[in-house]
């Protein structure tokens, strides 16, 4: 027998013994102390013992999903702790419209993390090709958390950038794509704002393209969802965002990556968007779903069950809203219904029935168009 099977087999002993020791001391101790059999064991710490270690190595990354690493310095429940002390806030908006559906805090400022990559990729959609050949500068290289591992000199279309920066958040890709459109990390924040601004986000303030951790860099969720139902007026944003896994070309070499957005599998009609993390802002994903004409995006900030949280949120949409024909509801007062005011519904050009407007289902609302 090998030196490292002896060595187990001493282990599996000593461990045996130290179990069946705290088991006696139950008989001897249950009537002073009420300790059961379940609590003994449960404090017992058998990693002490036993070699535990595996081929994995713990990341120290600020940017990334807790569901694929961790650092090595702080454990689950101690971020969690620390993250709940911070602000949060979640939203479900109806896209073409901007309709808000569901409201839990959202004009509350919070850090966006990687949630940031959305305006990223829309700023990047307005100004740059997407066949664009980009030289990959040195500032992209080696930036921390996320990344698709990029070094300097290389090269690799926008459309790839986009795509490892979304699907895999790599926050070198945002690096990349930032110089490439700005010339700069803080001159592709100015203009990042202005996008923002300009688009009714006025309580935010971004300074970096990737979302690592800065005190100056805040959103709410009304103002992300804003930004995101801007983006999914573009086609390739929603075509990237809802990939569950894609081929990138770096230096005419292949690369296949993974969508970290468990939405796309398990949550019907899900076609995007981002997720975030890091300790100071929490979990944070942007949700994108859309069923019956119907295009949800759902936004939660600091939500510790974040999965769950959007799923709910977009349930909610889903259950009590449709899309409603204008001529179903326009001007139809009811007694005891509730008016809803929109801005110009009836479009300059084409026909004023194609015009939907997302209300609740129980028939208690109609349309009032107001003056602009």
């Amino acid at each position: 027998m090998d030196k490292k099977k002896i060595y187990s087999v001493i282990m599996f002993l000593f461990v045996s013994i130290v179990v069946i020791n705290s088991v006696v001391l139950i008989g001897v101790n249950s009537k002073n102390n009420g300790n059961s059999i379940k609590s003994i064991l449960k404090n017992i710490n058998i990693d002490k013992y036993i070699d535990v270690s595996t081929d994995e190595k713990p990341q120290n990354d600020d940017n990334v999903d807790p569901d694929f690493s961790y650092d090595e310095n702080e454990d689950e429940e101690k971020i969690r702790t620390t993250v709940v002390q911070s602000a949060r806030g979640g939203i479900v908006m109806e896209q073409s419209t901007r309709r808000v559906l569901l409201d839990e805090n959202m004009n509350v400022r919070c850090f966006p993390a990687s949630t940031t990559k959305v305006l990223t990729a829309l700023v990047v959609l307005n100004t740059l090709p997407l066949d664009t050949i980009v030289t990959v500068p040195k500032e992209a290289e080696g930036v921390e958390g996320s990344s698709i591992y990029l070094r300097a000199g290389q090269k690799i279309s926008v459309e790839d950038l986009l795509t490892g920066m979304m699907l895999r958040s790599g926050n070198d890709a945002a690096t990349a794509l930032a110089i490439e459109t700005s010339g700069s990390v803080p001159e592709f924040a100015i203009l990042m704002n202005e996008t923002a601004s300009a688009l009714g986000a006025k309580s935010s303030n971004f300074v970096n393209p990737h979302g690592l951790h800065d005190e100056a860099h805040f959103t709410t969720a009304f103002d992300l969802a804003l930004i995101t139902a801007a983006a999914y007026d573009n086609p390739d944003f929603v075509r990237i965002a809802s990939l569950r896994k894609a081929k990138i070309t770096i230096d005419g070499e292949p690369s296949y990556i993974g969508n970290k957005n468990k939405l796309l599998t398990f949550y019907e009609g899900a076609n995007g968007v981002k997720t975030g993390y890091t300790k100071r802002s929490g979990r944070c994903l942007v949700g994108g779903a859309e069923r019956n004409g119907m295009q949800l995006i759902s936004v939660v900030l600091n939500y510790n069950d974040m999965w769950n949280d959007t799923m709910r949120m977009l349930d909610y949409g889903f259950d009590n809203y449709d899309m409603t024909p204008l001529d179903e509801s326009l001007l139809q007062y009811r007694e005891g219904k509730r008016p809803v005011e929109i801005l110009s519904p009836v479009p300059s050009t084409g026909d004023w029935k194609d015009i939907r407007y997302p209300l609740r289902k129980d028939g208690s609302e109609y349309i009032v168009p107001k003056a602009a």
